[in-house]
């Protein structure tokens, strides 16, 4: 795959315009049932051009994995929270992270990408590793720095990125996966992100009453 950072601005608009059109046609007809020519001609260019940005269509499928998941991931690390109190941080990182992953279109790209990894389990691996973990790897950093401010209690920074995940994500994503046309209201998402913050908290000998939010 070619490095977008050394090609003109043109070929970055088609590699752009070829990964949207992809993901598209993946939706609709799966990476078996898209062909090459399918995203040519509704994107433009050629099978030259798809081999020279992308090697081939498995390349565009990972080339797609990875822009779905990077939106994601560049929301959740931009996201502002050293100058928030624990509680109010660890609440505002759940309810974004809560409404991303419970877009419809989310939903959809999460549909594609684990139909087809029994097929093609390196393209699993790279789903896995450039979403879930790259966002797990960012509230373990945030953990770390509040244990070493002296804020959260000493531990396993890791662990604890696990266990907060697990229980803000709960069984939404699955539900909404396996539910067609089931979608969680904002208001119910807010409470369970609260719900499941203060249960984090208190599991950590924290009380989340006494904690500013």
């Amino acid at each position: 795959m070619q490095d977008t950072k050394k090609i003109d601005p043109r070929t970055v608009k088609r590699r752009e315009a070829i990964i949207a059109t992809a993901r598209e046609l993946f939706c609709e007809h799966g990476l078996a049932g898209t062909t090459l020519e399918m995203i040519t001609a509704e994107a433009g260019g050629s099978r030259r051009t798809i081999y020279e940005l992308f090697g081939n269509k498995d390349g565009v499928f990972e080339a797609v994995i990875r822009d779905c998941t990077g939106r994601i991931t560049s929301v959740m690390s931009d996201l502002e929270m050293s100058d928030l109190p624990l509680r109010a941080a660890l609440i505002h990182y759940g309810e974004t992270l809560m409404t991303l992953l419970t877009m419809p279109d989310t939903i959809r790209y999460m549909r594609l990408f684990l139909a087809e990894v029994p097929r093609f389990p390196k393209l699993g691996k790279v789903f896995y590793e450039s979403g879930l973990m790259t966002g797990r790897r960012y509230i373990a950093s945030y953990f770390e720095r509040q244990m070493t401010d002296g804020n959260f209690p000493k531990g396993n920074p890791w662990q604890a990125a696990v266990f907060f995940s697990s229980l803000i994500k709960a069984d939404y994503d699955i539900r909404q996966m396996s539910y067609i046309d089931w979608e969680p209201q904002e208001k119910d998402l807010r409470s369970h992100v609260i719900a499941a913050v203060d249960m984090f908290l208190r599991g950590h000998g924290l009380d989340p009453e006494k904690m500013t939010s």
